[in-house]
């Protein structure tokens, strides 16, 4: 299985960096939509990755 090496690196920075990335996402009380802009990165990341690869079968 090949994971892509920007995605793999993003992950790694991700889990280093939680602490401060909930911090941004939950306690905002302002910015409601923080949490939206968060699953719309992971979505595009995911879609941007699965569209870079050559398919299975032809």
């Amino acid at each position: 299985m090949y994971i892509n090496r920007l995605l793999l690196l993003a992950a790694g920075a991700f889990l280093i960096f939680f602490p401060a990335f909930e911090n941004w996402i939950i306690n905002s009380e302002v910015a409601w939509y923080r949490p939206w802009q968060f699953w719309l990165v992971i979505v595009v990341a995911a879609y941007w990755n699965q569209q870079s690869r050559y398919p299975d079968e032809l």
